[in-house]
């Protein structure tokens, strides 16, 4: 019988990736990311997902607006039907004269209020503008994962998504095959958390006490000292986000993360960390993230043991833990 992992160290460490930041939209809105400065230097827009939904459209010709309410009515194409939606309002405004405008495909409209525009861009917007009711319609398939830096060196997503040619492939395909959905882009931007996992039960010798103290402070002096490469986080946090939701467009990564091996992450098998782990919510654009090997949430944590669980314990396996804890003190 096989002798069970034990703990390293006393004080166990993981590299959290939480998301912050997101902006969706669609290709040719790429040119005025930076007219909005939502992303800036504190946080860099590196990490993009390119995704699919249904095509949702406007229909002009069943809106509707009365003294009382207001009706906004779209069309969700799934395949070769339609599917219909009406939204109803109290009518706030204090007039009827309300119209919408929308022409051919009708995927952008123009709101109008007693002759000025008061909004306009593309009807999935306005669905999501418009709140939480059919938050479903606006769920968003994960098809690629990527990053912006490359052989030129350090590049925001924005800049490189406008002639990103995994990005032409994935419309061109989506066009042949999938013609009724449409191609979203999610930019993102994640900020990096040190998780600590400490076990102040267990037996140890000086030896081991000396070892995790020095542990502890190469850890914590090179996190707290901000001193891990930008390049490599954005490596691992893609590694990661790839191995979670296995994009079908995406190759590496997806079976080979982690790998001691790759070089691309190396500071985190020479910190010696536990685990890396990724947290993504997109509560605030409305649209929960789904792939064909990850269901549809608001949501997505996931940890990844960088080592081998036979020399030691993931610091996120509590039940092995407790276990080896209770047999390690008796």
């Amino acid at each position: 019988m096989s002798k069970m992992a034990k703990r390293k160290y006393i004080s166990e460490f993981a590299l959290h990736m939480n998301l912050t930041h997101t902006m969706l939209l669609q290709q040719d809105d790429l040119i005025n990311v930076g007219e909005y400065e939502y992303f800036s230097s504190e946080n860099p827009c590196h990490i993009y997902m390119i995704c699919r939904r249904p095509r949702i459209l406007i229909d002009s010709t069943n809106f509707v607006v009365n003294s009382e309410e207001i009706i906004f009515a779209f069309k969700i194409q799934r395949q070769n039907e339609y599917e219909n939606l009406e939204l109803k309002f109290p009518n706030s405004y204090g007039t009827n004269d309300i119209k919408i405008i929308s022409s051919f495909p009708f995927n952008t409209f123009e709101l109008f209020k007693d002759g000025n525009l008061v909004l306009s861009g593309k009807s999935a917007n306005l669905l999501q503008y418009l709140g939480t009711q059919s938050t479903n319609h606006l769920d968003l398939e994960v098809l690629y994962i990527g990053q912006s830096y490359g052989v030129e060196g350090a590049r925001t997503a924005p800049d490189r998504l406008q002639s990103h040619s995994t990005l032409q492939g994935i419309y061109s395909e989506a066009i042949i095959k999938n013609p009724d959905c449409e191609i979203w882009l999610l930019l993102t931007s994640f900020e990096k958390y040190l998780l600590t996992s400490m076990d102040g039960t267990l037996k140890v010798n000086d030896e081991d006490m000396e070892k995790d103290t020095e542990h502890l402070k190469k850890v914590t002096n090179t996190f707290l000292s901000n001193d891990l490469n930008e390049q490599q986080v954005i490596n691992f946090t893609e590694a990661a986000l790839i191995r979670y939701f296995q994009p079908p467009y995406n190759i590496e990564y997806k079976n080979t993360f982690p790998n001691p091996a790759h070089s691309t992450y190396s500071e985190c098998y020479d910190l010696d960390v536990n685990s890396i782990s990724i947290e993504v919510n997109t509560e605030n654009v409305y649209c929960q993230l789904y792939s064909t090997t990850r269901k549809t949430k608001w949501i997505h944590i996931h940890d990844f043991f960088l080592h081998s669980k036979d020399d030691r314990i993931s610091m996120f396996d509590f039940e092995n833990l407790l276990s080896n804890n209770s047999s390690t003190n008796e």
